[in-house]
């Protein structure tokens, strides 16, 4: 049995999150492009190192050939590194004898605070990461589940390295100044202003204009923004070296503010229609699941809003579910006796996600009659003041 765990540290949290994978499916190395990771990790405790690929849809293992006492090269088709997300840095998986897995972290230093660094990434043909080993830290008998839900309990175990940064616009130079770049958060919860972010991003993107990092990460957290304005700021400061990426392209899309329909699946999977099929309207379109609390707990102000303002408001439902959850999210629709039109976007969710800027979920965007889309969030006082403001004047 294989897991991984990955820390995702996100504004409403304040803990680590952990989410573990069972198993890695092996990747055939088909391409004749490739790109190179060199990792030295000097007096590290282990022999063998694995780079894990937890890009959102895949779970790819590579392994590592070791070149010399403490360096490991590993080897990565192209097809790969031009749209992967997430990479960490693997020792050995959960086993059931030694119930413990056994990750790879690195800790640098800015302003006098510890910085962790626990993905790692690529930025050009042939890259490197330099560390010294400094020691384990163990998370004991840790809650350790599938993408399934089922579980084991074990010991999380991270191989900690001291980061030797280098003078460069390597990955890990770029991460180890702010490794939540465009998340609008710190590591350790101390308290920053959004302006005091937006600068820091401002000057992080500018002094490292070619980074693969800065543009994904930009691209994945747009709805952190406040203002179309802030993300072109930072977007304006990077160069063209990786404007021809599906991230670049997402940007681009959100900051032209343009809507691009979609036909989706009804409820009865028959047919499949438009997102939005009347544009004289505001459109209100929530994007939901029946596994999701918050979504859950969002409807009843839903509805309250289709009350108000159905006249002149489409409201349209889109399940995030898999085909699997389509029943539980038409039995939700049922016990919650919901009057707006469900559309299913189980076919090909990343591609709904990655088109409209779903992030997390409840997620809703505005569709004005000129085309343009906004994202909004009307659990939010105000935005949904807005909404009510742009709605309420059109009504007879």
């Amino acid at each position: 049995m294989k897991l991984r765990i990955y820390m995702k540290i996100r504004k409403t949290i304040s803990l680590l999150s952990l989410l573990v994978i069972f198993t890695y499916p092996a990747y055939s190395q088909t391409h004749d492009k490739e790109y190179k990771l060199f990792v030295t990790l000097e007096n590290a405790p282990f022999d063998s190192l694995f780079l894990h690929d937890y890009t959102v849809g895949r779970d790819l293992l590579f392994a590592s050939k070791k070149i010399k006492e403490f360096t490991w090269e590993i080897t990565m088709p192209d097809s790969i590194v031009w749209d992967y997300e997430n990479m960490e840095l693997v020792v050995s998986n959960y086993d059931s004898v030694s119930k413990l897995s056994r990750n790879v972290r690195f800790i640098t230093e800015r302003d006098g605070k510890e910085i962790i660094v626990a993905n790692v990434g690529v930025e050009d043909k042939s890259n490197y990461i330099h560390a010294t080993y400094r020691g384990k830290t163990v998370f004991p008998d840790v809650l350790l589940t599938n993408n399934q839900g089922s579980g084991v309990v074990g010991d999380l175990i991270y191989e900690d390295f001291n980061l030797i940064v280098q003078d460069d616009n390597s990955d890990m130079t770029v991460r180890s100044q702010d490794p939540f770049f465009s998340w609008f958060m710190n590591f350790n919860g101390e308290g920053t202003s959004y302006d005091e972010h937006l600068a820091s991003y401002n000057e992080l993107s500018k002094r490292h204009p070619d980074s693969r990092f800065l543009m994904s990460n930009l691209a994945a957290n747009l709805k952190q923004y406040k203002s179309r304005k802030d993300v072109q700021t930072i977007y304006d400061n990077l160069s063209d070296k990786h404007k021809n990426t599906r991230w670049a392209k997402n940007i681009e899309q959100f900051l032209s503010g343009k809507f691009k329909n979609t036909s989706l699946t009804t409820a009865d999977k028959n047919i499949e229609e438009d997102l939005v099929q009347d544009t004289s309207k505001i459109n209100l379109v929530v994007f939901s699941a029946s596994w999701c609390a918050p979504c859950i707990a969002e409807i009843p102000l839903l509805k309250e809003i289709y009350k108000d303002l159905n006249k002149n408001l489409i409201l349209t439902f889109v399940s995030m579910d898999n085909e699997k959850g389509i029943a539980s999210f038409q039995k939700l629709i049922d016990e919650k006796d919901i009057p707006w039109r469900t559309l299913f976007a189980y076919k090909d969710v990343k591609e709904i996600e990655q088109k409209y800027f779903v992030q997390s979920i409840p997620h809703n965007i505005l569709i004005y009659p000129n085309g343009e889309m906004e994202i909004i969030d009307v659990r939010n006082d105000e935005q949904r003041a807005k909404l009510y403001s742009m709605v309420k004047p059109l009504e007879n």
